[in-house]
């Protein structure tokens, strides 16, 4: 007996929330097409990328990476703004996977995943925290364990018009942590967008205390020129 729900999708089937498309059996949310057409960030053959360097003498990063390229009026700006700010949990959930699936590990110690927290009034209005979901998403891809290891003390004023300067005087002494560390060696910290690093420092910082290393991956990357 077919399920309920593939019965539904003949009479009303399901469109890509990237392109708009009919998504076809097997797919979810976003198309195959739409989803190997992201435009991945190309990593450099050298020994480090344009996203690692944002981190040089700020924290100590193992690894920074961004899977896809931020540019306005793309697609993937749109799918962004949708689970960021318009609920959709399930969006921000299958982008994680996307995240986990283009993820090439570095290092095989890594033991949990965590990500940025939001400050719980902002999180109650907005619902949820997209960074969590995104993280859930790629544990779930990944086998990896997620667990929230940091809190925001102080709620902030948006990043988006501070240029770099304010951007890391905005995020100083704004998180800590609250876990346990014990048998912790390694961090893998997720985000949706990365710009400046401004809050990815503060928070690899916090962890840096603790003796334990951080990496950073983050759905997309986006320069403050864009």
């Amino acid at each position: 007996m077919p399920k309920i729900s593939s019965f539904l999708s003949v009479f009303y089937p399901e469109n890509c929330k990237s392109c708009g498309d009919i998504l076809v059996r097997g797919e979810s949310l976003v198309c195959l097409h739409c989803e190997l057409n992201f435009g991945k960030n190309i990593q450099p053959n050298g020994n480090c990328s344009e996203i690692e360097q944002l981190f040089w003498g700020k924290a100590e990063i193992e690894s920074a990476v961004a899977i896809f390229q931020f540019l306005k009026k793309e697609n993937l700006q749109g799918l962004i703004h949708e689970f960021k700010y318009k609920g959709n949990v399930g969006l921000a959930l299958k982008m994680g996977g996307i995240v986990g699936h283009n993820y090439e590990f570095k290092s095989d110690d890594i033991d949990l995943i965590s990500f940025v927290p939001m400050h719980p009034r902002k999180e109650k209005t907005r619902g949820y925290n997209q960074a969590e979901k995104l993280a859930e998403g790629f544990s779930k891809v990944t086998g990896i364990k997620v667990a929230s290891i940091l809190f925001r003390v102080e709620n902030t004023t948006t990043q988006t018009k501070k240029d770099v300067f304010d951007r890391f005087e905005n995020m100083q002494n704004k998180f800590e942590v609250n876990h346990s560390m014990v048998g912790i060696r390694h961090i893998l910290l997720i985000d949706d967008v990365v710009t400046t690093g401004a809050t990815l420092t503060a928070c690899a910082k916090k962890i840096n205390e603790k003796g334990v290393k951080v990496s950073l991956v983050c759905l997309a990357y986006r320069g403050l020129g864009i």
